[in-house]
């Protein structure tokens, strides 16, 4: 588990890690850089934004972005960039392949580490008889959304965990 939220940037460059690893970044790239100003991702609740698309004077781009909400307010983060000096059919054709196992990779990569990009709010479990977690639970906004969850999950559970997401502290409280 990370003891602080990962940034734009290092998303983009551990996407790029398991690419090279699983041998899918293609042999025309020129480069693969991540954003210059990073930012703390504090929630996996964010849609990955791209753009495939011709350079203005030469070349390929994909660009990569993350939207999302956090309270009313709406934001947009670059992640990377690819690129390419190529400029024919087939290297389009190359980098659509590259933005599709990118998005591939980057679900996988979220989806198996949740816990990483959750970084606000309180999350509320119901704990059985035998002192083990409910495989469900909820994501709260607040820690007062959170509190009456659970005064409801008590009335039908022995005990409930809540964690406070952005201090990682966990409290148990008892029917």
């Amino acid at each position: 588990m990370m003891k602080k939220p990962m940034t734009t940037g290092e998303l983009f460059g551990k996407i790029l890690t398991i690419l090279k690893e699983k041998d899918k970044l293609p042999d025309i790239l020129d480069y693969g850089l991540a954003t210059r100003h990073p930012v703390p991702i504090r929630t996996y609740q964010f849609e990955l934004k791209h753009n495939l698309a011709y350079g203005d004077s030469e070349g390929i781009y994909l660009d990569f972005w993350i939207e999302y909400f956090s309270g009313n307010e709406k934001h947009v983060n670059d992640i990377g960039t690819f690129k390419t000096l190529k400029a024919s059919d087939e290297a389009m054709h190359v980098m659509a392949e590259l933005l599709a196992d990118f998005i591939i990779q980057e679900d996988a990569y979220i989806n198996k580490n949740l816990d990483d990009f959750t970084w606000e709010g309180a999350d509320v479990h119901p704990i059985d008889e035998s002192g083990k977690k409910i495989s469900w639970g909820y994501s709260c906004n607040s820690m007062e959304q959170a509190l009456k969850r659970k005064e409801e999950l008590l009335k039908k559970y022995p005990q409930v965990a809540v964690r406070d997401n952005a201090t990682r502290q966990e409290r148990k409280f008892y029917r």
